[in-house]
């Protein structure tokens, strides 16, 4: 599985605290208005974030399980969490990309995810549905990439690179090949033939010259995913990144990214 690193998550936390769709987490909220307590399985977790976010919106009697493969993130994370009270927190280290069987024992409540989603395969995403109705569990997934980039001002190679980018989505990072944009909706299909109410809204970034580290950021990984697939482009593509970059530092640039929020609960009998 891709790694990504804590400052990473840490410049894009806030950008995506703003992007998440709000009609969905007030369905969530609503949704959590029933009594009882909430097991949560965070998948990918990082530091975190997931957890930072939606406790305090969601009462007491919690019990967060937060899953990731690094042992990094998960211990960056424990010294974030300002605790509100009424949440139980667990951190297990897990590479998720083979290890079904040791969380088919955890029956959670609702499962959940950020940013996950876009890096897995089919295959993998057949087993997130199958271990969520058999746990007959509610289903978050947020800020799952959906293949759009868009840059103001435009150039001419944003169509291109965007290509490139997309394509790059599609490899193997870690989980077979990966389901990049088309993942969300995939997810939906497979609840939604699974008894799930289903619901996918977008939850785009929209990043002004105040995000300019998060601008730059994106521009330098989108750069190394373009050059992985059009390498006899490299010319151009630097040409392509130059501007941009010029742009981003005189406070001209102006980037939409989009992605998708689903939330998903089992239709009453």
């Amino acid at each position: 599985m891709s790694g990504f690193s804590a400052d990473w998550l840490a410049l894009r936390e806030p950008v995506d605290a703003l992007a998440r769709n709000q009609e969905l987490t007030a369905q969530l909220i609503a949704w959590r208005r029933q009594p009882g307590f909430l097991s949560v399985l965070d998948l990918g977790s990082g530091t975190g974030a997931n957890l930072r976010f939606l406790a305090p919106w969601l009462s007491d009697q919690q019990y967060w399980r937060l899953v990731d493969a690094d042992p990094i993130l998960l211990a960056d994370g424990a010294t974030r969490f300002a605790n509100p009270g009424g949440v139980a927190v667990e951190r297990l280290c897990l590479d998720l990309t083979d290890s079904w069987e040791r969380l088919e024992a955890v029956k959670p409540t609702l499962v959940t995810a950020s940013a996950l989603l876009d890096l897995v395969s089919a295959d993998w995403l057949e087993s997130l549905a199958q271990c969520c109705q058999a746990w007959q569990a509610a289903v978050l997934i947020v800020l799952s990439y959906d293949g759009t980039i868009l840059w103001e001002p435009a150039l001419a190679d944003d169509h291109r690179v965007c290509a490139w980018v997309n394509r790059h989505q599609y490899t193997d990072k870690g989980f077979g090949p990966a389901l990049g944009p088309d993942a969300a909706p995939a997810l939906a299909a497979l609840l939604a033939d699974r008894g799930y109410q289903v619901a996918l809204r977008p939850s785009p970034w929209r990043l002004g010259p105040e995000h300019a580290a998060m601008q730059t950021a994106l521009l330098a990984g989108w750069v190394d995913a373009a050059q992985q697939i059009g390498p006899d482009r490299a010319g151009e593509l630097t040409a392509w990144a130059n501007q941009r970059q010029v742009w981003i530092a005189q406070g001209q640039s102006r980037l939409t990214v989009g992605h998708w929020d689903l939330f998903a609960t089992l239709k009453a009998a």
